[in-house]
C-alpha cells in the first residue's frame, strides 16, 4: 500500500507550478584551454598565464577570454612618453591590422603607484581607449623571470600572442612598424 502511494505520488500532477517561468538553462562551453597553470609564463614562446585584473569600465577582463584573437599586450605607465605614443596609435594599429585585440595594461599612474579605476577612465578618455580594453595592474604583475608576471625591464612593454594564446613576440619600447610586421605575420598563419 505504501509502495502504491508512492508511486501515485510520483505521477501525480504538479497543479500551478509557476517556479520556472522565466528561469534559462545555461549551457556551459568546454574550455579551450588544454594547458596547465603550471605550464604557462610570461616569456616569450610559451602560453600566456590567465591575467585576470579590474578594467577602467569597472568591470573585470580575463585574458583568457580572448581565445581565439590575435592580441597585443601592451604594458605601460601613465608617467611613460613612449608609452602615451603607443597609446595615441593603439587604436590606428587596431584599424590597420583588422582583427587584432588590442588591450592595455597600466601598471603605475602618474605617481608611479597603482592605477585607480579614474586613472584609467582618464587614459583612455584622453588617447580614445575604450575603458574595457585598459586592465589596471601593479608592479605585482611583474617579475624578472617572467615566470608569475610580466619581466619587463622598461616602457611600454609588448606581447603579441596567437589566437592560441603563445607569447610570440616580446618587444620593450614603442616601435609601431614592429608592431604592425609581426601582428600581420601571425594573422596570416
Amino acid at each position: 500500500m505504501m509502495l502504491n502511494l508512492l508511486l501515485w505520488a510520483c505521477d501525480a500532477p504538479i497543479k500551478d507550478d509557476t517556479s520556472n517561468i522565466g528561469s534559462t538553462v545555461q549551457q556551459i562551453e568546454e574550455s579551450p584551454i588544454y594547458w596547465e597553470e603550471s605550464e604557462c609564463s610570461y616569456n616569450g614562446g610559451d602560453h600566456i598565464c590567465n591575467l585576470s585584473l579590474p578594467t577602467a569600465d569597472g568591470d573585470f577582463d580575463y585574458l583568457y577570454s580572448h581565445y581565439g584573437e590575435v592580441i597585443v599586450v601592451d604594458l605601460s605607465a601613465m608617467w611613460c612618453g613612449p608609452c602615451q605614443e603607443a597609446a595615441w596609435n593603439s587604436n590606428s594599429v587596431s584599424v590597420i591590422a583588422d582583427g587584432v585585440t588590442w588591450i592595455t595594461v597600466l601598471i603605475e599612474n602618474l605617481d608611479g603607484d597603482p592605477p585607480t579605476q579614474e586613472d584609467g577612465e582618464v587614459w583612455g578618455d584622453y588617447f580614445g581607449i575604450w575603458h574595457d580594453e585598459i586592465m589596471l595592474g601593479s608592479n605585482d604583475n611583474r617579475d624578472a623571470d617572467g615566470l608569475t608576471g610580466f619581466a619587463n625591464t622598461g616602457w611600454p612593454y609588448f606581447l603579441i600572442l596567437d589566437k592560441d594564446l603563445r607569447i610570440r613576440t616580446v618587444q620593450s619600447g614603442w616601435n609601431k612598424e614592429d608592431i604592425i610586421t609581426n601582428i600581420e605575420i601571425l594573422k596570416a598563419e
